[in-house]
């Protein structure tokens, strides 16, 4: 997936321009492509290989859905100028741009008649058919009968998507209304607007990572980064004509609904009561715009989400807000375990309770202006994190568990800190920048603030910052890692340089992590000691499904402690948990839906244009799902399956730590959780009976 590609799918039409009317042409491409090349990490060279990403790249900014091209524009093109882009570029000719624009431009008016049709159509919501969603599984139109078709698909899913809002005259003229706009702002469209798309295709093609920021998207830039803290609180991305989500600001109004997840595409946007506006092959840029607003404000977000072998659409209310810190901020909670201990417990009762403490880190965040103003009690998450230590000691924990499964990142420093609660000084995340050593982020304080069994958990989400973080831990065997196979795989570097004020600014991979043992975080991540069934496993969420990622690699390794604390226990807890999670109900269940996921690989792209018949049935879908949504979302063991079977791994770890032996004859240990609710408490019933083997 091309993750930073501005997709501009539907907005063109022929035009006529001058490349000297405007302050940005041919050779400011040249120099910022020289920029890129001087300053990025890894690739220093225009060659043919990197001609020919680019190529692919601006092609796929234009028309990411296929369905403007043809197959002999894109032979043509390949054709021409495959190997060619780095003998024209350097030499500050853009004629390959210039001709490919051209092209779609011309595509995109022939293709106006036949769309209009299809507005005007009669549709049929009866018939079983679907719209192909994945543009990789769908090749090039040989001819306008196929790309007729390819629409007449297209326009009837808008309908289908306004059908429920709107009578279908209103449908038709809210769909006819969209492309006369899309044409519209192709007219005003500048020629250094197209050169900037260029530039953003032959970025994407050094890494996923860096970026062309021209004038207006790096002011855009600039608001996003001041407001970081207000508005639905969600990162997106352009991916093949999609607006998708890239992750939630835990705390956030998005994260709050309970309904938005990562990896839906937002199709559609409406300001409070107003008509749905199609967000489909949108410049990203646009549908940011749509999206922003006034605090307090209400915006409905259409999804399309494509889970358990299926593609589904739903509506989701989200109102405008600022994120408080307190909201993202470290949060604990204790949970009891009742376990069998088999070798010392008393005659009579051979069970006894575990204490176990989970920490909730959604970011490593920091409040930078405190810190500078030399604020005493400035907020950061190491901060809060050893003031959550301190309370879980108190409680006389028997472990405590780090849970940075949302945890997106943040702060460098913040992830040094953390990690320095857990071990004496010591190196934590190597930083090498292209022919030049490693600087090494080293742990100064030789004090331990916790030196208790120590496990974390993560997910595919943790990234970047919680990489280098539970990296540390993984090499020092310092505590347990229990998760998903890995986290993102987020292992680069970018920084921000800005060229002239007409030019804007280029994002640039610089460097790369890699941990204390010397291996890159990039691709691989970090792998769990301990992995528990999960659908994230199955999804495409990480580094290695980005479009020219760099690849892995390892440096010399720093001296560190090895505390020993895990090699000699992870094979053994990770066969109990695997006993257990056979015979656990829920997770029975969760490796059903797994099984189905994979057998419908084939279907989950595509989304059905059938309308739901019976009104019954899908209000009661509808209402049931409200239902799951609204539940509580506080630290609890109710439905977090993966929580339940890590403070159970925990309990055993313990055990193992002192001296104990473990087993549990397929019975799940009884889980009591305490969740503090004003002076409630809310109480899972335990010691759940293993069903009969299933095959």
């Amino acid at each position: 997936m091309a993750r930073h590609l501005m997709h501009k799918g539907i907005i063109a039409i022929a035009l006529v321009y001058s490349p000297f009317a405007y302050s940005f042409d041919c050779k400011s491409v040249k120099s910022i492509t020289e920029a890129f090349l001087e300053r990025h990490y890894e690739h220093k060279k225009f060659d043919d290989a990197m001609s020919q990403r680019s190529l692919d790249n601006y092609i796929k900014i234009w028309d990411p859905s296929k369905v403007y091209f043809l197959q002999a524009d894109i032979d043509r093109f390949q054709k021409q100028y495959g190997k060619t882009l780095d003998d024209q570029i350097p030499k500050g000719k853009c004629t390959a741009i210039d001709d490919i624009f051209a092209t779609y431009s011309k595509r995109f008016k022939e293709r106006q008649p036949g769309i209009m049709k299809a507005v005007e159509a009669k549709h049929d919501f009866s018939v079983d058919e679907y719209l192909e969603l994945d543009p990789k599984k769908v090749s090039w139109a040989k001819n306008n009968e196929e790309l007729d078709e390819r629409w007449r698909k297209r326009v009837k899913f808008q309908f289908l998507q306004k059908k429920d809002a709107v009578d279908m005259a209103k449908a038709k003229e809210l769909i006819r209304k969209r492309f006369i706009t899309a044409e519209k702002r192709h007219k005003e469209l500048k020629y250094d607007k197209v050169l900037s798309y260029y530039l953003n295709a032959f970025s994407s093609s050094l890494d996923p990572h860096s970026d062309y920021y021209d004038p207006e998207q790096l002011e855009n830039f600039r608001i996003n980064t001041r407001l970081s803290l207000e508005g639905i609180g969600a990162v997106l991305r352009g991916e093949d004509g999609f607006t998708v989500i890239q992750s939630l600001v835990p705390g956030g109004a998005a994260a709050k609904t309970g309904k938005i997840k990562v990896d839906d595409k937002i199709v559609a946007v409406a300001q409070g009561k107003s008509a749905p506006v199609d967000v489909i092959d949108m410049d990203l840029n646009e549908v940011v715009k749509l999206i922003r607003g006034s605090l307090g404000t209400l915006v409905k977000l259409t999804i399309l989400r494509e889970e358990k072998g299926k593609s589904e659409r739903l509506v989701v209310d989200v109102t405008r807000e600022k994120i408080q810190l307190n909201d993202r901020a470290a949060k604990s909670e204790v949970f009891k375990v009742k376990a069998n201990d088999v070798d010392d417990a008393p005659k009579g009762d051979k069970s006894k309770v575990y204490n176990i403490g989970v920490i909730s880190l959604p970011s490593f965040y920091m409040d930078f202006q405190g810190r500078q103003n030399n604020q005493a009690n400035y907020r950061s998450s190491t901060r809060d994190v050893l003031n959550e230590l301190k309370k879980l000691k108190e409680k006389k924990v028997d472990a405590v568990v780090i849970d940075l499964r949302v945890n997106g990142g943040g702060s460098l420093d913040e992830s040094v800190d953390l990690t320095g609660l857990f071990i004496k000084e010591g190196p934590v995340v190597q930083r090498q920048e292209l022919n030049s050593k490693p600087f090494v982020h080293v742990d100064t304080d030789p004090n331990i603030y916790y030196d208790g069994p120590l496990v974390v958990m993560i997910s595919h989400q943790s990234a970047s910052a919680s990489e280098i973080f539970a990296g540390a831990i993984k090499d020092y065997e310092r505590g347990l890692i229990i998760g998903d196979k890995q986290t993102f795989g987020k292992g680069t570097v970018q920084n921000l340089s800005d060229m002239t004020e007409e030019l804007g600014s280029i994002k640039v991979t610089t460097s790369k992590f890699y941990r204390p043992s010397g291996a890159s975080t990039q691709i691989k991540g970090v792998e769990s000691d301990v992995v528990l069934p999960s659908l994230f496993d199955e999804y495409e969420i990480g580094e290695k499904y980005y479009d020219y990622a760099l690849p892995w690699d390892s440096i010399k390794p720093n001296k560190y402690v090895n505390f020993g604390k895990v090699k000699p226990f992870a094979s053994q807890l990770a066969a109990e948990s695997k006993k257990r999670v056979a015979v656990d109900p829920k997770y029975v269940e969760l490796m059903a839906e797994i099984k189905e996921y994979r057998d419908k690989e084939k279907e989950r792209t595509r989304m059905s244009l059938k309308e739901e018949k019976d009104p019954k049935k899908k209000d009661e879908k509808d209402k049931k799902e409200e239902e799951m949504m609204s539940e509580d979302k506080d630290l609890s063991l109710k439905d977090d399956i993966h929580l339940q079977e890590t403070v159970r791994i925990t309990a055993d770890y313990v055990r193992l730590i002192n001296g104990k032996k473990i087993g549990h004859k397929l019975e799940l240990p009884e889980l009591i959780a305490t969740v503090t609710k004003g002076q409630s408490t809310a109480v899972i019933k335990g010691k759940e009976k293993a069903p009969a083997a299933k095959n």
